[in-house]
């Protein structure tokens, strides 16, 4: 399943999206989401916490870290992505929640 995180994580339940996140599940990282992925923040601390229970792979839009001025930012955790690959993730994963 495909976990899309389109707002900051200050403003969701993002320990919630966190514990419904199951073995291969993708975690996409988009918009104002891309917060969640800067290196040493609380919210890293807890992905990467996550990731090591459980096989997820975590994704982010290279063009919104980019327009946010992240680049040197995000953790080297997070899988980059350009729009043709974010296309691709969504035809795999059939299955989508939008937070």
């Amino acid at each position: 399943m495909l976990y899309t995180l389109f707002s900051s994580p200050t403003s969701c339940n993002f320990s919630l999206l966190l514990n419904i996140l199951n073995k291969n599940d993708n975690l996409l990282l988009i918009q104002d989401g891309i917060l969640a992925g800067l290196k040493n923040s609380v919210f890293m601390k807890k992905i990467i916490k996550k990731k090591r229970k459980i096989k997820i792979l975590i994704f982010a839009i290279n063009d919104d870290i980019l327009a946010r001025g992240l680049n040197l930012n995000i953790s080297e955790k997070i899988i980059r992505i350009n729009y043709k690959k974010f296309v691709n993730l969504i035809i795999k994963n059939k299955k989508q929640i939008i937070w």
